[in-house]
Formats: C-alpha cells, structure tokens, sequence
C-alpha cells in the first residue's frame, strides 16, 4: 500500500499545503492553508531565506493540523527540463540504456549537474509497429538542493517531487476528454504550463515565462500604482474594457496573446505530428483562469471550446468551504499532489 501523503505547493507568490482522504473512492479535504511565499522563497542561495521559508511552512503544517511528515512536492515547469517523446517499445533495462543517449540530445546541461528522471505514458500499435511515450525530466541539481535543504530543516520526507503540468494533469484528469485531444494550460504566477493530452495522455508539454505576476505589474506600470493593487484590479475587472477606460484590459493582452501564440505553435507542432488532429478543448487552470473575460478572450482567439478547470468539482471532493470553490482553480497543483497516492 503506498503511503499517505499531504501536498506541497511552494510558488513564488503563495504556499498551499493540503491533505485529502479517499474513503470507498469518495474523496474528502481533511485540511488546507495558504499563505504568501517568504521575499525571495526558493529561489534564493540564503540559507537565512530557506529557514524563513521552513518556518513559514512549518507554522502552515500546524494551523492545518497535518501529522504526517510524507509530502509531495512540485516543481515549476521553468526549473526543470520536459520533454515527451516517441521510442520503439522496449523493456525496462533497454530503455534505460537508450535513454541515456536520448537526455544528451534533449537537456542543455551537463548529465552529472542534473537528476534526471522518466516515466513511459503509454503505448501504441499503428499497424503493427509497437511504439511508446516516454516523459522524460531532468532538474538541476542546485535546484533540487534547495527543495531538499528546506524539507530537511521542517523535518519532511519528500516522497515525490514532480512538475506543476503532471500535478494539474492528475487533478483535472475527470475533466479531460478520453478520446479526442485536449490542451491544459496552467497559468501560475511566473510561468505558464502547456500540456497537449491524447487518449488522457500527455503528449507534449511546453514552458512559457509568463503568468499573472507579469500581468499585475503590467498593470502596475500602465496605471503607476504599486504591484499589490494592480493584483486587486485585475481580479476585479479582468479584460473588462470599460474599467480604467480599458487601461487594464490593454496592459493584459501583450501577456495573454504570448501565452496564446505558444499555444498555438505547440498545435500546429501537434496537428504536424498527428495527422491534422482537431484539439477537443482547451481546459484552463491557475489563479490567472479567474480573471473576468479571459475564457472569451481565449476562445475568440483560439476558436476552441474553452472549460474551467478545477480540482474541487472535477473530483467532486467533499467539505470543500465555498470560497475555496470559488478559488478552485487556484488549488489545482496542490490537489493533484495531494491525490497523488489515493486515486488510480
């Protein structure tokens, strides 16, 4: 039986922490907690910022009420190396050969300054020719020494650290078409994460460096207010074009319209690959998926039905309080960390 785990969402901007139980496939929150990430969090070679950063967590493990010291963490795409690609089927032993030549080819640094992973995704047969999808990962090591430095200080095991797309893949997978291709895009605060699925797996994935912290201080700048007010506007009035004489909705575009082209070059790449595949629908996740007007604004741009993802009522997970519903989507990384070890 695996262990139980409690989910670790270390962002820029926010911590959450979360731990969910599964009884007779009836998932309930047993507890949760936010708080603002420390100044400079994770990011920083401080061993004085890291324990600022364990105390903050620590004191969040306390307010929640979680025991249990096993934690599954994740990683923004921006800090490690995806890449999701076509092999012949092959055993255990032999893909673990044959993946050592394919890593050099695909991650930008030197083997022995990353820790590198794989995970196979599925398997085909298209006229007899047996293939397989392998995701493979590769984190640097510096980076991981940090994650591993403050879990040390708290006194945490971290069983699992995985990237923020896999996480949110997990915790939407009820909404993800089985069949028919579909797109998740998970804008968080710094980056913004693109996983093309298939047949419920994911196929490809692409790292944009843009999300809403990009968009508030964009904001910021157009209407000279400081960034935590900006942040308070464009929850408030999103791409309304009426609010701030349309100030705010033109300081959001230049971000969404990245994020959009990187979406769109990332189907043309799928459609190239997939024989022309039509993408079912494009599920967005992240904090930024609550902006006023942004599920129009993506849908008149990419003419895809667009569908707002969260992992409170895809699961239909119990004792969720309503303003968390209604932040749903900001919860969608540490949920999937949370069921990681409790659903099939």
């Amino acid at each position: 039986m695996k262990p139980k785990l409690f989910g670790l969402d270390i962002g820029t901007t926010s911590i959450k922490v979360a731990s969910i139980k599964n009884v007779a496939g009836v998932l309930t929150l047993e507890s949760i907690a936010v708080a603002p990430s420390s100044a400079r969090g994770i990011v920083s070679e401080s061993l004085i910022d890291l324990q600022t950063l364990a105390d903050v967590i620590k004191q969040m493990l306390t307010s929640a009420n979680i025991k249990t010291n096993r934690v599954a963490l994740s990683i923004p795409e921006s800090q490690v190396y995806t890449r999701v690609i076509e092999m012949p089927e092959l055993s255990d032993q032999e893909l673990t050969a044959a993946l050592k030549f394919e890593m050099e080819q695909y991650i930008p640094l030197p083997l022995d300054k990353v820790k590198t992973d794989w995970q196979v995704l599925g398997r085909s047969d298209n006229e007899g020719q047996k293939t397989m999808d392998v995701m493979l990962v590769a984190a640097p090591l510096q980076t991981l020494q940090k994650y591993e430095k403050v879990m040390e200080m708290i006194g945490l095991t971290a069983e699992v650290i995985e990237t923020e797309i896999i996480s949110v893949h997990r915790s939407l997978f009820p909404l993800i078409d089985k069949v028919e291709p579909n797109i998740l895009v998970h804008i968080g605060a710094t980056t913004t994460g693109i996983a093309i699925v298939k047949s419920g797996t994911i196929k490809m994935v692409v790292s944009v460096a843009a999300g809403g912290l990009a968009i508030s201080r964009a904001i910021a700048v157009d209407l000279g207010i400081d960034v935590a007010q900006a942040d308070s506007y464009k929850k408030a009035y999103g791409l309304n074009k009426d609010a701030f004489e349309g100030k705010i909705g033109r300081a959001l575009s230049p971000i969404l319209e990245s994020i959009i082209g990187d979406i769109r070059k990332a189907t043309l790449l799928f459609k190239e690959k997939n024989n022309s595949e039509s993408i079912k629908q494009i599920i967005l996740s992240g904090g930024t998926a609550l902006l006023p007007g942004i599920d129009a604004y993506f849908t008149n741009a990419l003419g895809t039905q667009l569908v707002l993802g969260s992992a409170f009522s895809a699961n239909n997970i119990g004792n969720v309080p309503n303003e968390l519903q209604i932040e749903g989507p900001s919860y969608n990384v540490v949920v999937g960390l949370a069921v990681r070890n409790i659903t099939s």
